[in-house]
């Protein structure tokens, strides 16, 4: 009696096709990792920094904010911004006030330095890029304050830098800021009354 000739495949090669494409198609495949945007487009894609972004373009330092950098940024968040009051932000937002407005979010920014939360939790104080000094404290229990403002979020990697979500809007010294300026002075309203004649002689009726 012969003897069946021995296969040398390797034994995963004997199944039938239709095994091996299913084990194929259950594979997991290895996700990318996502693309790192710049701190302009970070805020801009999230949802909870919208009255940032507003302020951001409103004071045209979007392109500041998207260039090499490095920067630390902390962004407050919309319910940063809903802790003051709206006439606040609807002035910061008008363009005479544009100036004032930098200033304030100047005063947000750490230039020149990529700092995370474990870099922060030796600093105790940092220049801004506004001039101001920001204060930091850490307490035992681990949380991180910046000025008054609470770290809610940190370690936001940018391509150009890191985001701290904070919880209150940071307000440099009001002795190094423009003054607010008054909102512009309406025209008159337009009526549709005829012109008086002023060119009639004198004893006229």
């Amino acid at each position: 009696m012969m003897k069946s000739p021995i296969s040398l495949r390797p034994p995963w090669l004997r199944l039938p096709f239709w095994v091996l494409l299913l084990a194929s198609l259950s594979y997991p495949v290895a996700a990318k990792p996502a693309k790192l945007l710049d701190i302009t487009d970070t805020v801009a894609s999230n949802r909870i920094l919208t009255k940032l972004e507003a302020l951001v373009v409103a004071s045209e330092q979007a392109t500041f904010l998207s260039s090499k950098g490095p920067f630390t940024f902390f962004a407050p968040t919309n319910s940063a911004f809903s802790k003051l009051p709206p006439e606040t932000l609807e002035a910061l937002l008008r363009p005479e006030n544009k100036v004032r407005l930098q200033e304030i979010l100047l005063f947000h920014i750490v230039n020149g330095k990529k700092l995370s939360a474990k870099d922060l939790s030796k600093a105790t104080t940092l220049l801004s890029c506004q001039g101001a000094p920001l204060a930091f404290k850490t307490t035992k229990s681990g949380t991180q304050t910046v000025q008054k403002a609470k770290i809610v979020h940190a370690d936001i990697k940018c391509l150009n830098g890191y985001i701290h979500e904070i919880d209150t809007v940071l307000m440099p010294p009001e002795s190094t800021l423009p003054p607010l300026a008054p909102p512009a002075a309406e025209p008159p309203p337009v009526t549709n009354a005829a012109p008086v004649d002023t060119n009639t002689a004198p004893g006229v009726q």
